[in-house]
């Protein structure tokens, strides 16, 4: 966060945006009482899955072994992305980056996570000019303070393609052979946490897979906050 940002944060405190007290984009109670726990499922079908491991059906190579979601994106949740994305409340990082940690760490322990570099799934120059910042690279750096991991913005991304379309296959064309590995000595030999706000087919969580395990990631995982239904 910019001295600039902390300024504003300390002159004009964010409030909650379902009691609007002050001091987050969402306080404690509202996050207990407003946001539904998507659980341990697949990400991909919504199949019951021990620890939110990709069940059998949805799993191939180029899928995370587990991707940890925290909600369904509807009500507050959509309310709350919806906010830090398009609102310009870039305080709500932190609110999100901590329910989203708090699931992962519900479901596995901070050993589990030993090891792990966190890294964030790359905005389309287009968005990152239309928002004023890179909104995935902001969630995952506060993701990795909050779990103690390392961070590195290790993915880059080829053109501007928006996914457009609701059918998988669609977005899976579309997507596919868009990112690659800024420097392939930072991820090789390492798990790799993958990081992004909301999922809907699993395309750009696949894609992202692909070029970190092309570029020698031992194992990717991905933690999203909320799953678009």
């Amino acid at each position: 966060m910019s001295l600039f940002e902390a300024a504003i944060g300390w002159l004009a405190p964010p409030q909650c945006i379902s009691c609007t007290v002050e001091g987050s984009a969402l306080c404690i109670a509202c996050c207990k009482s407003k946001i539904t726990p998507y659980g341990e499922r697949c990400y991909s079908c919504g199949a019951l899955s021990q620890k939110s491991k990709t069940c059998p059906s949805c799993y191939h190579s180029n899928s995370p072994r587990f991707v940890w979601v925290t909600t369904n994106y509807e009500a507050t949740a959509q309310k709350l992305v919806k906010l830090y994305k398009f609102g310009q409340q870039r305080a709500a990082a932190k609110t999100l980056a901590k329910m989203m940690s708090t699931t992962v760490l519900s479901q596995t322990g901070s050993a589990t996570l030993a090891g792990y570099l966190v890294v964030s799934v790359p905005t389309a120059t287009s968005r990152i000019r239309e928002r004023g910042f890179d909104h995935a690279a902001t969630l995952a750096r506060c993701v990795a303070i909050s779990l103690g991991l390392e961070y590195a913005r290790a993915l880059g991304r080829l053109g501007q393609t928006r996914q457009i379309g609701s059918r998988r296959t669609d977005r899976l064309n579309q997507i596919a052979g868009s990112y690659f590995v800024r420097k392939p000595s930072l991820v090789t030999g390492r798990k790799i946490l993958l990081v992004d706000d909301v999922v809907t087919t699993g395309a750009t969580l696949q894609a992202a897979t692909s070029a970190l395990k092309a570029a020698g990631a031992t194992r990717v995982d991905a933690i999203v906050f909320a799953k678009r239904l």
